[in-house]
Protein backbone atom coordinates (compact mmCIF):
# COMPACT_ATOMS: atom_id res chain seq x y z
CA UNK A 1 0.00 0.00 0.00
CA UNK A 2 1.85 3.22 -1.19
CA UNK A 3 0.95 6.40 0.17
CA UNK A 4 1.78 9.83 0.74
CA UNK A 5 3.79 10.23 3.59
CA UNK A 6 3.82 14.20 3.41
CA UNK A 7 -0.01 13.60 3.97
CA UNK A 8 -0.70 13.81 7.88
CA UNK A 9 -4.21 12.58 7.38
CA UNK A 10 -3.03 9.64 5.21
CA UNK A 11 -0.22 9.18 7.93
CA UNK A 12 -3.10 8.98 10.34
CA UNK A 13 -5.29 6.55 8.19
CA UNK A 14 -1.99 4.27 7.42
CA UNK A 15 -1.88 3.96 11.19
CA UNK A 16 -5.69 2.77 11.51
CA UNK A 17 -5.36 0.26 8.13
CA UNK A 18 -2.37 -0.90 9.94
CA UNK A 19 -4.10 -1.90 12.97
CA UNK A 20 -7.33 -3.47 10.77
CA UNK A 21 -5.53 -4.81 7.97
CA UNK A 22 -2.61 -6.67 10.08
CA UNK A 23 1.11 -7.52 8.92
CA UNK A 24 0.27 -9.10 5.30
CA UNK A 25 0.59 -5.58 3.99
CA UNK A 26 3.60 -3.84 3.94
CA UNK A 27 2.73 0.32 3.78
CA UNK A 28 5.36 2.97 2.28
CA UNK A 29 5.31 6.21 1.05
CA UNK A 30 5.41 6.97 -2.62
CA UNK A 31 8.42 9.24 -1.57
CA UNK A 32 10.68 6.50 -0.71
CA UNK A 33 9.37 3.65 -3.16
CA UNK A 34 7.51 5.36 -5.54
CA UNK A 35 10.40 4.99 -7.91
CA UNK A 36 10.02 1.31 -8.09
CA UNK A 37 6.73 1.37 -9.84
CA UNK A 38 7.87 3.76 -12.83
CA UNK A 39 4.13 3.00 -14.52
CA UNK A 40 2.31 4.91 -11.66
CA UNK A 41 3.51 9.08 -12.02
CA UNK A 42 4.56 11.20 -8.99
CA UNK A 43 0.52 13.24 -9.45
CA UNK A 44 -1.42 9.69 -9.47
CA UNK A 45 0.65 8.46 -6.14
CA UNK A 46 -0.45 12.23 -4.66
CA UNK A 47 -4.11 11.85 -5.47
CA UNK A 48 -4.96 8.02 -4.23
CA UNK A 49 -3.80 5.64 -2.57
CA UNK A 50 -2.07 2.66 -4.35
CA UNK A 51 -2.13 -1.58 -3.68
CA UNK A 52 -0.07 -3.34 -5.70
CA UNK A 53 -0.67 -7.08 -4.98
CA UNK A 54 2.19 -9.75 -5.54
CA UNK A 55 1.56 -10.21 -9.04
CA UNK A 56 2.28 -6.77 -9.74
CA UNK A 57 -1.38 -5.75 -10.02
CA UNK A 58 -2.01 -2.32 -8.66
CA UNK A 59 -5.35 -0.51 -7.86
CA UNK A 60 -5.95 3.09 -6.63
CA UNK A 61 -8.17 4.95 -4.70
CA UNK A 62 -11.18 3.30 -3.29
CA UNK A 63 -10.46 -0.02 -5.27
CA UNK A 64 -6.91 -0.50 -3.32
CA UNK A 65 -8.54 0.25 0.13
CA UNK A 66 -11.10 -2.25 -0.47
CA UNK A 67 -8.54 -4.36 -2.15
CA UNK A 68 -6.61 -4.83 0.20
CA UNK A 69 -9.19 -5.13 2.93
CA UNK A 70 -10.35 -8.43 1.11
CA UNK A 71 -6.45 -9.39 0.42
CA UNK A 72 -6.22 -9.99 4.48
CA UNK A 73 -9.57 -11.70 4.67
CA UNK A 74 -11.68 -8.56 5.84
CA UNK A 75 -15.14 -7.11 4.67
CA UNK A 76 -14.87 -9.37 1.36
CA UNK A 77 -18.34 -8.54 0.70
CA UNK A 78 -17.53 -4.80 0.08
CA UNK A 79 -15.46 -5.70 -2.60
CA UNK A 80 -17.91 -8.24 -4.32
CA UNK A 81 -20.28 -5.31 -4.14
CA UNK A 82 -17.93 -3.18 -5.49
CA UNK A 83 -16.86 -5.09 -8.31
CA UNK A 84 -20.45 -6.56 -9.39
CA UNK A 85 -22.49 -3.32 -8.57
CA UNK A 86 -21.21 -0.28 -10.50
CA UNK A 87 -23.60 1.85 -8.74
CA UNK A 88 -22.05 0.96 -5.11
CA UNK A 89 -18.57 1.40 -6.92
CA UNK A 90 -19.37 4.76 -8.37
CA UNK A 91 -20.44 6.01 -5.47
CA UNK A 92 -17.36 4.39 -3.29
CA UNK A 93 -15.25 6.11 -5.84
CA UNK A 94 -17.21 9.44 -5.19
CA UNK A 95 -16.96 9.64 -1.75
CA UNK A 96 -13.05 8.55 -1.78
CA UNK A 97 -12.32 11.67 -4.33
CA UNK A 98 -14.08 13.98 -1.88
CA UNK A 99 -12.21 12.75 1.51
CA UNK A 100 -9.18 12.88 -1.03
CA UNK A 101 -9.76 16.54 -1.95
CA UNK A 102 -10.41 17.84 1.12
CA UNK A 103 -7.77 16.47 3.24
CA UNK A 104 -6.75 19.50 5.23
CA UNK A 105 -10.32 20.23 6.14
CA UNK A 106 -11.20 16.98 7.00
CA UNK A 107 -8.02 16.44 8.79
CA UNK A 108 -8.94 19.57 11.07
CA UNK A 109 -12.66 17.77 11.80
CA UNK A 110 -11.22 14.68 12.73
CA UNK A 111 -8.75 16.04 15.18
CA UNK A 112 -11.44 17.70 16.90
CA UNK A 113 -13.42 14.68 16.96
CA UNK A 114 -11.05 11.78 17.43
CA UNK A 115 -7.48 13.19 18.26
CA UNK A 116 -4.61 12.79 17.54
CA UNK A 117 -4.45 8.63 17.41
CA UNK A 118 -7.02 7.25 14.80
CA UNK A 119 -6.08 3.76 15.72
CA UNK A 120 -9.12 1.12 17.79
CA UNK A 121 -10.00 2.86 21.07
CA UNK A 122 -8.75 0.17 23.61
CA UNK A 123 -10.27 0.11 27.17
CA UNK A 124 -7.82 -0.52 30.03
CA UNK A 125 -8.34 2.06 32.50
CA UNK A 126 -11.78 2.58 32.52
CA UNK A 127 -12.52 -1.18 32.59
CA UNK A 128 -10.23 -1.50 35.84
CA UNK A 129 -11.23 1.79 37.36
CA UNK A 130 -14.60 0.46 36.82
CA UNK A 131 -14.81 -2.82 38.32
CA UNK A 132 -12.58 -1.06 41.33
CA UNK A 133 -15.74 0.69 41.51
CA UNK A 134 -17.97 -1.40 41.74
CA UNK A 135 -16.51 -3.01 44.81
CA UNK A 136 -17.13 -0.21 46.64
CA UNK A 137 -20.51 0.42 45.49
CA UNK A 138 -21.54 -3.39 46.56
CA UNK A 139 -19.84 -2.68 49.72
CA UNK A 140 -21.79 0.22 50.49
CA UNK A 141 -24.89 -1.95 49.79
CA UNK A 142 -23.77 -4.36 51.37
CA UNK A 143 -22.79 -2.84 54.88
CA UNK A 144 -25.88 -0.69 54.20
CA UNK A 145 -28.07 -3.45 54.30
CA UNK A 146 -26.41 -5.34 56.27
CA UNK A 147 -27.27 -2.92 59.77
CA UNK A 148 -30.89 -2.48 58.99
CA UNK A 149 -32.00 -6.67 57.90
CA UNK A 150 -32.91 -7.39 61.59
CA UNK A 151 -35.30 -4.67 61.74
CA UNK A 152 -36.32 -4.92 58.03
CA UNK A 153 -36.69 -8.74 57.19
CA UNK A 154 -35.25 -10.61 60.26
CA UNK A 155 -37.18 -13.52 62.79
CA UNK A 156 -38.99 -10.19 64.38
CA UNK A 157 -38.42 -7.99 62.25
CA UNK A 158 -41.26 -5.43 60.34
CA UNK A 159 -41.42 -8.76 57.17
CA UNK A 160 -40.10 -11.54 58.39
CA UNK A 161 -38.32 -13.34 55.76
CA UNK A 162 -39.17 -16.63 57.09
CA UNK A 163 -43.15 -15.93 57.10
CA UNK A 164 -42.80 -14.57 53.39
CA UNK A 165 -40.91 -17.80 52.27
CA UNK A 166 -43.96 -19.89 53.42
CA UNK A 167 -46.53 -17.83 52.07
CA UNK A 168 -44.70 -18.00 48.73
CA UNK A 169 -44.23 -21.91 49.12
CA UNK A 170 -48.09 -22.03 49.66
CA UNK A 171 -48.86 -19.43 46.07
CA UNK A 172 -46.89 -21.55 43.84
CA UNK A 173 -48.13 -25.00 44.96
CA UNK A 174 -51.48 -23.60 44.70
CA UNK A 175 -51.08 -22.83 40.54
CA UNK A 176 -51.76 -25.49 37.66
CA UNK A 177 -49.10 -26.69 37.31
CA UNK A 178 -47.81 -26.08 40.45
CA UNK A 179 -44.73 -23.73 40.19
CA UNK A 180 -41.03 -23.97 41.39
CA UNK A 181 -40.01 -21.52 44.55
CA UNK A 182 -36.57 -21.48 43.77
CA UNK A 183 -36.91 -20.84 39.96
CA UNK A 184 -39.86 -18.19 40.43
CA UNK A 185 -38.03 -16.47 43.93
CA UNK A 186 -34.14 -16.98 43.36
CA UNK A 187 -32.75 -16.62 46.76
CA UNK A 188 -30.27 -18.92 48.56
CA UNK A 189 -32.53 -17.62 52.45
CA UNK A 190 -34.50 -21.01 51.24
CA UNK A 191 -31.88 -22.67 52.62
CA UNK A 192 -32.46 -20.62 55.96
CA UNK A 193 -34.29 -17.96 56.06
CA UNK A 194 -33.34 -16.62 59.55
CA UNK A 195 -31.31 -14.38 61.20
CA UNK A 196 -28.05 -16.10 60.88
CA UNK A 197 -28.16 -16.16 57.40
CA UNK A 198 -29.05 -13.47 56.72
CA UNK A 199 -25.88 -12.13 58.36
CA UNK A 200 -23.96 -14.35 56.78
CA UNK A 201 -25.17 -12.99 52.88
CA UNK A 202 -24.31 -9.62 54.44
CA UNK A 203 -20.91 -10.26 55.31
CA UNK A 204 -20.57 -13.03 52.51
CA UNK A 205 -21.23 -9.61 50.12
CA UNK A 206 -18.68 -7.27 52.10
CA UNK A 207 -15.84 -9.61 52.17
CA UNK A 208 -16.72 -10.63 48.77
CA UNK A 209 -16.88 -6.47 47.67
CA UNK A 210 -13.58 -5.95 49.37
CA UNK A 211 -12.01 -9.15 47.57
CA UNK A 212 -13.12 -6.93 43.89
CA UNK A 213 -11.90 -4.35 45.20
CA UNK A 214 -8.34 -5.91 45.83
CA UNK A 215 -8.61 -7.50 42.31
CA UNK A 216 -8.41 -11.10 43.80
CA UNK A 217 -10.31 -13.72 41.65
CA UNK A 218 -12.61 -11.26 40.18
CA UNK A 219 -15.22 -13.04 37.53
CA UNK A 220 -15.53 -15.26 40.16
CA UNK A 221 -16.08 -12.93 43.02
CA UNK A 222 -18.37 -11.23 40.20
CA UNK A 223 -20.97 -13.90 39.70
CA UNK A 224 -20.98 -14.86 43.55
CA UNK A 225 -21.75 -10.57 44.74
CA UNK A 226 -24.46 -10.52 41.63
CA UNK A 227 -25.78 -14.05 43.47
CA UNK A 228 -25.51 -12.64 46.89
CA UNK A 229 -27.62 -9.45 45.99
CA UNK A 230 -30.52 -11.02 44.22
CA UNK A 231 -30.87 -13.05 47.19
CA UNK A 232 -30.71 -10.40 49.43
CA UNK A 233 -33.05 -8.29 46.84
CA UNK A 234 -36.02 -10.76 46.58
CA UNK A 235 -35.69 -11.49 50.47
CA UNK A 236 -36.01 -7.56 51.22
CA UNK A 237 -39.23 -7.46 49.42
CA UNK A 238 -40.88 -4.29 49.35
CA UNK A 239 -37.26 -2.58 51.22
CA UNK A 240 -35.53 -3.58 48.07
CA UNK A 241 -37.45 -2.33 45.48
CA UNK A 242 -35.95 0.32 44.26
CA UNK A 243 -34.55 0.97 40.74
CA UNK A 244 -31.29 1.47 42.03
CA UNK A 245 -31.04 -1.72 43.37
CA UNK A 246 -32.09 -3.65 40.12
CA UNK A 247 -29.78 -1.23 38.61
CA UNK A 248 -27.07 -2.92 40.63
CA UNK A 249 -28.30 -6.04 39.91
CA UNK A 250 -28.17 -5.50 35.95
CA UNK A 251 -24.97 -3.78 36.14
CA UNK A 252 -23.12 -6.62 38.19
CA UNK A 253 -24.20 -9.26 35.71
CA UNK A 254 -23.03 -7.22 33.12
CA UNK A 255 -19.76 -6.95 34.92
CA UNK A 256 -19.21 -10.82 35.22
CA UNK A 257 -18.35 -10.21 31.15
CA UNK A 258 -15.90 -7.61 31.42
CA UNK A 259 -13.57 -9.04 34.06
CA UNK A 260 -10.49 -10.70 33.94
CA UNK A 261 -10.25 -14.58 34.75
CA UNK A 262 -7.29 -13.91 36.52
CA UNK A 263 -6.24 -15.41 40.33
CA UNK A 264 -5.32 -11.52 41.37
CA UNK A 265 -5.81 -8.67 39.00
CA UNK A 266 -2.67 -6.84 37.90
CA UNK A 267 -4.92 -3.35 37.17
CA UNK A 268 -3.53 -2.24 33.86
CA UNK A 269 -1.81 -4.87 32.80
CA UNK A 270 -4.66 -7.26 32.16
CA UNK A 271 -6.12 -8.67 29.21
CA UNK A 272 -8.23 -5.38 27.73
CA UNK A 273 -12.13 -6.63 27.83
CA UNK A 274 -14.10 -7.79 25.06
CA UNK A 275 -15.53 -4.64 22.95
CA UNK A 276 -18.99 -6.19 23.39
CA UNK A 277 -19.30 -6.37 26.87
CA UNK A 278 -18.42 -2.72 27.30
CA UNK A 279 -20.61 -2.33 24.49
CA UNK A 280 -22.92 -3.91 27.09
CA UNK A 281 -22.55 -1.46 29.88
CA UNK A 282 -22.73 1.49 26.97
CA UNK A 283 -26.03 -0.31 26.19
CA UNK A 284 -27.17 -0.15 30.10
CA UNK A 285 -26.28 3.27 30.81
CA UNK A 286 -28.00 4.30 27.42
CA UNK A 287 -31.48 2.85 28.23
CA UNK A 288 -30.99 4.20 31.95
CA UNK A 289 -30.68 7.61 30.49
CA UNK A 290 -32.96 7.66 27.65
CA UNK A 291 -35.73 5.88 29.62
CA UNK A 292 -35.74 8.02 32.84
CA UNK A 293 -35.84 11.41 30.10
CA UNK A 294 -38.63 9.60 27.71
CA UNK A 295 -41.49 8.75 31.12
CA UNK A 296 -40.47 12.07 32.52
CA UNK A 297 -42.66 13.46 29.31
CA UNK A 298 -44.72 10.70 28.79
CA UNK A 299 -46.19 9.39 31.90
CA UNK A 300 -49.56 10.95 32.25
CA UNK A 301 -50.09 11.05 27.94
CA UNK A 302 -53.81 11.19 27.00
CA UNK A 303 -54.62 10.35 30.51
CA UNK A 304 -57.73 13.09 31.51
CA UNK A 305 -58.50 14.04 35.19
CA UNK A 306 -62.01 14.44 36.63
CA UNK A 307 -62.55 17.95 34.54
CA UNK A 308 -61.91 16.18 31.16
CA UNK A 309 -58.85 18.19 30.83
CA UNK A 310 -55.64 16.48 30.47
CA UNK A 311 -53.36 15.74 33.61
CA UNK A 312 -50.99 18.23 34.53
CA UNK A 313 -47.19 17.55 33.79
CA UNK A 314 -44.88 19.51 36.09
CA UNK A 315 -42.11 18.14 33.34
CA UNK A 316 -44.06 19.77 30.42
CA UNK A 317 -44.60 22.92 32.09
CA UNK A 318 -40.77 23.33 33.53
CA UNK A 319 -41.47 23.61 36.79
CA UNK A 320 -40.63 20.04 37.80
CA UNK A 321 -38.13 21.48 40.19
CA UNK A 322 -39.92 23.96 41.88
CA UNK A 323 -41.31 20.76 43.63
CA UNK A 324 -38.45 18.72 43.56
CA UNK A 325 -36.10 20.14 46.18
CA UNK A 326 -38.96 19.65 49.22
CA UNK A 327 -40.66 16.99 47.97
CA UNK A 328 -38.56 14.24 47.59
CA UNK A 329 -38.23 11.52 49.74
CA UNK A 330 -34.96 12.65 51.76
CA UNK A 331 -33.86 16.14 51.08
CA UNK A 332 -30.81 17.55 52.89
CA UNK A 333 -29.82 20.53 54.55
CA UNK A 334 -28.59 21.99 50.99
CA UNK A 335 -32.32 20.94 49.26
CA UNK A 336 -33.47 24.44 51.36
CA UNK A 337 -31.07 26.33 49.49
CA UNK A 338 -31.41 24.79 45.70
CA UNK A 339 -35.39 25.10 46.55
CA UNK A 340 -35.17 29.26 46.82
CA UNK A 341 -33.24 29.55 43.72
CA UNK A 342 -35.29 32.09 40.96
CA UNK A 343 -37.43 30.93 39.01
CA UNK A 344 -35.83 31.30 35.76
CA UNK A 345 -33.01 29.05 36.98
CA UNK A 346 -35.41 26.26 38.11
CA UNK A 347 -36.74 26.32 34.77
CA UNK A 348 -33.21 26.07 32.87
CA UNK A 349 -32.62 23.34 35.07
CA UNK A 350 -35.45 21.44 34.02
CA UNK A 351 -34.17 21.85 30.85
CA UNK A 352 -30.87 20.44 31.72
CA UNK A 353 -32.22 17.56 32.60
CA UNK A 354 -33.94 16.60 29.60
CA UNK A 355 -31.31 17.65 27.42
CA UNK A 356 -28.56 15.22 29.42
CA UNK A 357 -31.26 12.35 29.48
CA UNK A 358 -32.68 12.43 26.09
CA UNK A 359 -29.72 13.65 24.31
CA UNK A 360 -26.42 12.59 25.65
CA UNK A 361 -27.33 8.61 25.31
CA UNK A 362 -26.69 9.30 21.37
CA UNK A 363 -23.35 9.99 22.07
CA UNK A 364 -22.32 7.39 23.30
CA UNK A 365 -21.58 5.62 20.25
CA UNK A 366 -19.69 8.20 18.47
CA UNK A 367 -16.33 10.05 18.29
CA UNK A 368 -14.06 10.25 21.04
CA UNK A 369 -15.18 13.99 21.66
CA UNK A 370 -18.75 13.11 21.86
CA UNK A 371 -18.20 10.42 24.30
CA UNK A 372 -16.65 13.03 26.26
CA UNK A 373 -19.34 15.12 25.86
CA UNK A 374 -21.83 12.90 27.11
CA UNK A 375 -19.49 11.59 30.31
CA UNK A 376 -19.13 14.79 31.29
CA UNK A 377 -22.97 16.10 31.00
CA UNK A 378 -23.82 12.89 33.09
CA UNK A 379 -21.42 13.41 35.46
CA UNK A 380 -22.34 16.80 35.98
CA UNK A 381 -26.15 15.77 36.74
CA UNK A 382 -25.02 13.06 38.93
CA UNK A 383 -23.18 15.73 41.21
CA UNK A 384 -25.96 17.67 41.17
CA UNK A 385 -27.96 15.47 42.28
CA UNK A 386 -26.42 14.02 44.78
CA UNK A 387 -25.21 17.42 45.93
CA UNK A 388 -28.59 18.20 46.48
CA UNK A 389 -30.71 14.91 47.77
CA UNK A 390 -30.15 11.66 49.84
CA UNK A 391 -29.57 8.65 46.96
CA UNK A 392 -27.26 6.33 48.70
CA UNK A 393 -25.18 4.75 45.95
CA UNK A 394 -27.06 5.19 43.03
CA UNK A 395 -25.09 8.88 41.74
CA UNK A 396 -21.80 6.96 41.72
CA UNK A 397 -23.41 3.91 40.28
CA UNK A 398 -24.23 5.92 37.27
CA UNK A 399 -20.85 7.93 37.05
CA UNK A 400 -19.02 4.22 37.15
CA UNK A 401 -20.82 3.79 33.88
CA UNK A 402 -20.32 6.46 32.50
CA UNK A 403 -16.42 5.97 32.89
CA UNK A 404 -16.74 3.42 30.79
CA UNK A 405 -16.91 5.72 27.80
CA UNK A 406 -13.23 7.32 28.16
CA UNK A 407 -10.82 5.67 26.03
CA UNK A 408 -7.82 4.78 27.19
CA UNK A 409 -6.54 7.94 25.07
CA UNK A 410 -8.04 10.38 27.26
CA UNK A 411 -7.24 9.61 30.48
CA UNK A 412 -4.16 10.98 31.99
CA UNK A 413 -0.77 10.13 30.51
CA UNK A 414 0.30 8.90 33.73
CA UNK A 415 -2.29 5.95 33.74
CA UNK A 416 -1.75 5.21 30.04
CA UNK A 417 1.90 4.54 30.74
CA UNK A 418 1.15 1.89 32.84
CA UNK A 419 -0.77 -0.22 30.64
CA UNK A 420 1.02 -3.64 29.76
CA UNK A 421 -2.37 -5.51 28.42
CA UNK A 422 -1.97 -6.79 25.21
CA UNK A 423 -2.53 -4.67 21.78
CA UNK A 424 -6.14 -3.90 20.46
CA UNK A 425 -6.10 -6.56 17.21
CA UNK A 426 -5.61 -9.58 19.64
CA UNK A 427 -8.22 -8.82 21.91
CA UNK A 428 -11.00 -7.46 19.94
CA UNK A 429 -12.96 -10.94 20.66
CA UNK A 430 -13.33 -12.63 23.95
CA UNK A 431 -12.17 -16.42 24.87
CA UNK A 432 -13.83 -18.92 23.36
CA UNK A 433 -15.82 -20.57 26.65
CA UNK A 434 -17.30 -16.62 27.46
CA UNK A 435 -18.26 -15.89 23.83
CA UNK A 436 -20.76 -18.84 24.44
CA UNK A 437 -22.56 -16.82 27.18
CA UNK A 438 -21.56 -13.34 26.43
CA UNK A 439 -22.90 -13.23 22.41
CA UNK A 440 -26.29 -14.70 23.25
CA UNK A 441 -26.92 -12.35 26.09
CA UNK A 442 -25.83 -9.57 24.24
CA UNK A 443 -28.43 -10.11 21.45
CA UNK A 444 -31.17 -10.90 24.15
CA UNK A 445 -30.12 -7.84 26.06
CA UNK A 446 -30.56 -5.93 22.88
CA UNK A 447 -33.51 -7.23 22.12
CA UNK A 448 -35.41 -7.13 25.56
CA UNK A 449 -34.07 -3.32 25.72
CA UNK A 450 -35.28 -1.74 22.38
CA UNK A 451 -38.87 -3.26 24.03
CA UNK A 452 -38.58 -1.52 27.23
CA UNK A 453 -37.32 1.60 25.24
CA UNK A 454 -40.60 1.49 23.22
CA UNK A 455 -42.47 1.18 26.16
CA UNK A 456 -40.83 4.54 27.67
CA UNK A 457 -41.49 6.36 24.86
CA UNK A 458 -44.68 5.09 23.77
CA UNK A 459 -46.17 3.63 27.33
CA UNK A 460 -50.12 3.36 25.76
CA UNK A 461 -48.84 1.60 22.20
CA UNK A 462 -51.09 -1.96 22.35
CA UNK A 463 -48.03 -4.43 23.77
CA UNK A 464 -47.99 -7.91 24.32
CA UNK A 465 -46.01 -9.94 27.05
CA UNK A 466 -41.73 -9.25 26.90
CA UNK A 467 -39.26 -11.08 25.78
CA UNK A 468 -38.36 -11.99 29.47
CA UNK A 469 -41.88 -12.76 30.79
CA UNK A 470 -41.78 -14.94 27.44
CA UNK A 471 -38.66 -16.66 28.72
CA UNK A 472 -39.27 -16.45 32.63
CA UNK A 473 -36.48 -14.83 33.28
CA UNK A 474 -37.57 -11.51 34.92
CA UNK A 475 -37.19 -12.87 38.47
CA UNK A 476 -33.64 -12.65 37.44
CA UNK A 477 -33.63 -8.65 36.67
CA UNK A 478 -30.93 -9.61 33.77
CA UNK A 479 -32.54 -6.61 31.87
CA UNK A 480 -34.34 -3.90 33.34
CA UNK A 481 -36.59 -1.08 32.67
CA UNK A 482 -35.46 2.16 34.05
CA UNK A 483 -38.22 5.29 34.53
CA UNK A 484 -36.28 7.94 37.27
CA UNK A 485 -38.43 10.45 38.64
CA UNK A 486 -41.43 10.07 36.48
CA UNK A 487 -44.12 11.67 37.90
CA UNK A 488 -43.23 14.47 40.30
CA UNK A 489 -45.00 15.20 43.37
CA UNK A 490 -46.21 19.00 44.18
CA UNK A 491 -47.07 18.41 47.82
CA UNK A 492 -45.34 16.50 50.77
CA UNK A 493 -47.62 14.36 52.99
CA UNK A 494 -45.93 13.20 56.15
CA UNK A 495 -47.38 10.07 58.69
CA UNK A 496 -46.35 11.51 62.42
CA UNK A 497 -46.64 7.93 64.33
CA UNK A 498 -46.81 8.88 68.23
CA UNK A 499 -46.61 6.65 71.22
CA UNK A 500 -47.64 6.88 75.06
CA UNK A 501 -46.91 4.77 78.33
CA UNK A 502 -50.20 6.09 79.77
CA UNK A 503 -52.98 7.19 76.96
CA UNK A 504 -52.79 10.34 78.01
CA UNK A 505 -49.38 12.02 77.64
CA UNK A 506 -48.51 11.23 73.71
CA UNK A 507 -44.51 11.57 71.90
CA UNK A 508 -43.59 11.23 68.42
CA UNK A 509 -41.37 8.29 67.12
CA UNK A 510 -38.16 10.38 65.69
CA UNK A 511 -36.65 8.64 62.21
CA UNK A 512 -33.12 8.91 62.09
CA UNK A 513 -33.72 10.31 58.42
CA UNK A 514 -36.62 11.00 57.28
CA UNK A 515 -37.15 15.46 57.72
CA UNK A 516 -39.36 15.36 61.09
CA UNK A 517 -38.21 18.09 63.73
CA UNK A 518 -38.70 21.73 62.17
CA UNK A 519 -36.22 22.87 64.27
CA UNK A 520 -33.58 20.67 62.69
CA UNK A 521 -32.38 20.65 59.23
CA UNK A 522 -32.55 17.53 57.31
CA UNK A 523 -29.57 15.26 57.66
CA UNK A 524 -27.05 14.04 54.68
CA UNK A 525 -27.47 9.87 54.86
CA UNK A 526 -25.05 9.45 51.46
CA UNK A 527 -24.27 6.71 50.62
CA UNK A 528 -26.26 4.83 53.54
CA UNK A 529 -29.68 3.95 52.60
CA UNK A 530 -32.17 4.28 55.63
CA UNK A 531 -35.22 1.70 53.69
CA UNK A 532 -37.33 2.24 56.51
CA UNK A 533 -37.04 6.22 55.94
CA UNK A 534 -37.77 5.61 52.62
CA UNK A 535 -40.68 3.30 52.41
CA UNK A 536 -42.44 6.42 54.88
CA UNK A 537 -42.31 8.56 51.99
CA UNK A 538 -44.06 6.05 49.53
CA UNK A 539 -46.65 5.34 52.19
CA UNK A 540 -47.28 8.69 52.97
CA UNK A 541 -48.25 9.29 49.25
CA UNK A 542 -50.87 6.41 49.64
CA UNK A 543 -53.40 4.79 52.46
CA UNK A 544 -50.98 3.92 55.11
CA UNK A 545 -54.09 1.62 56.75
CA UNK A 546 -54.09 -0.47 53.40
CA UNK A 547 -50.26 -1.06 53.32
CA UNK A 548 -49.64 -4.47 55.76
CA UNK A 549 -45.84 -3.57 56.10
CA UNK A 550 -46.82 -0.48 57.95
CA UNK A 551 -49.31 -2.23 59.95
CA UNK A 552 -46.60 -4.76 61.03
CA UNK A 553 -44.39 -1.81 61.84
CA UNK A 554 -46.74 -0.70 64.13
CA UNK A 555 -47.28 -3.70 65.73
CA UNK A 556 -43.32 -4.53 66.42
CA UNK A 557 -43.12 -0.88 68.15
CA UNK A 558 -46.12 -1.88 70.24
CA UNK A 559 -43.86 -5.25 70.91
CA UNK A 560 -40.92 -3.26 71.51
CA UNK A 561 -38.78 -5.46 69.26
CA UNK A 562 -35.21 -3.78 69.44
CA UNK A 563 -34.67 -4.88 65.77
CA UNK A 564 -37.31 -2.37 65.08
CA UNK A 565 -36.57 -0.01 67.39
CA UNK A 566 -32.83 0.55 66.45
CA UNK A 567 -34.09 1.58 62.72
CA UNK A 568 -35.72 4.99 64.69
Amino acid sequence: MVFDGQCGFCRASVNRWREAIGQQVNFAPYQEIGAQFPQISEKQFGRAVHFVEVDGRASRGAEAVLRAMAFCGRKRWLLWMYTRLPPFAFLAELAYRFVAANRQPLSMVRRIWWGKDLKQPTYHIASALFLRLLGAIYLIAFVSLWVQIDGLIGDHGILPLADHLDRLKQIFAQQTPPLSPVWNFPTLAWLNPHDGFLHVLCAGGTVLSLMLIAGLLPLPVLVLLWLDYLSLFHAGQVFLGFQWDILLLETGFAAIFLAPFVVRSKFLADRHPPRLAIWLLWWLLFRLMLESGAVKLTWNAGVLGPDGLPLPNTWHSLTALNFHYWTQPLPMWTSWYAAKLPEWFQKLSVVFVLVVELGTPWLFFGPRLLRFIALSAITLLMLLIAATGNYNFFNLLTIALALTLLDDKLWPQFLQRRIRGTDWPVLASPTRWRSVVLFPFAALALLIGLGQVKEAVAPNAEAGLSLAEELDITQFYFVNSYGLFRQMTETRPEILIEGSADGATWKPYPFRWKPGDLSQPPRCNTPHQPRLDWQMWFAALGAPEDSRWFKLFLVRLLQGDRGVAALL
